[in-house]
Order: structure tokens, then sequence, then C-alpha cells
């Protein structure tokens, strides 16, 4: 979008880049207009130079600052999935003597031949349970289930 529109498209990647660089021209030209009615030379020829750099390389200044814009967001939403991820494994992480069988029944314990408890319980399988309960979705089974 930022190749078609410019400083528009830029503020699809960043808000902030895309007032700036939408902002900028504006301010500059308003600088050269006061250097004009002030009749001072220095500030005029300073603004307009600076304009005149700027139109050049305007539209590639838009361009970088929105594949910065893009790459910075989605390093950010990588590490938010990568966080999620590590969370998700610490907090489904079973025990060896924890088992989950897709059954329907009452939790109940049994014992095994170190006389150790097991616990069982009565998860349905997620396709089961949402095939069963039309109009939920996944989050409700894991908030129903959860370990």
């Amino acid at each position: 979008m930022t190749l078609l529109f410019g400083p528009v498209g830029l503020f699809y990647a960043s808000i902030a880049g895309g007032l700036i660089m939408s902002i900028t021209p504006a301010i500059i030209i308003g600088m050269a207009f006061i250097g004009v009615l002030q009749k001072s030379s220095l500030l005029m020829y300073w603004s307009l130079g600076l304009l005149v750099v700027f139109m050049v390389l305007y539209w590639l200044i838009n361009i970088v600052w929105a594949v910065i814009g893009v790459l910075s967001y989605n390093q950010k939403i990588e590490e938010e999935s990568r966080r999620q991820l590590a969370l998700w494994n610490i907090q489904n992480q079973s025990s060896p003597n924890h088992f989950v069988l897709n059954i329907n029944q009452n939790t109940t314990d049994l014992k095994n031949n170190n006389e150790e408890s097991i616990k069982l319980s009565s998860k349905p399988a997620l396709q089961d349970w949402l095939s069963s309960n039309p109009g939920k979705n996944i989050n409700d089974y894991y908030i129903k289930f959860r370990s």
C-alpha cells in the first residue's frame, strides 16, 4: 500500500509513521512560507532545500519505514506466539501418574501395581464435545475441562 499511496499506505504499517510522513511536508512548506513572509532568505532557502531533498527521498523513506514497521510487528507477533506456546507447554505437561481418558463417566481413582493413585478424567474428545455442543468453541472446551 505504501508503494501506491505513500504516507497514506504507511498508516497500514505504522500509524505514527503515517502521521509523521503526512505532516512533515506541510511543516517544511510552512517554514518556507514563514521565510518568505518574514523576508528571511536563510530560512526560506534552507526550508526549500530541505523540501527538495525531502521530496526526492519522500517515497523511498515511506517504503523503508513501512518495511521496518511490518518487520517489527511480525517480530512482536512471533515472540508472543513463542511465549504462548511455552506457557501452553508448561501448563499441559502431564505427570507420569496422570492419565486423561476419553470416557463419559465420573472421575474415579484407581490403584496401579505400586498402589499409587491414578486420577481418571471424564474429558471427551474435542471433536465429540464440539459436535454435541453446537455454538460452543475450543475455548469453551478448554475452560470446562481444565486440568
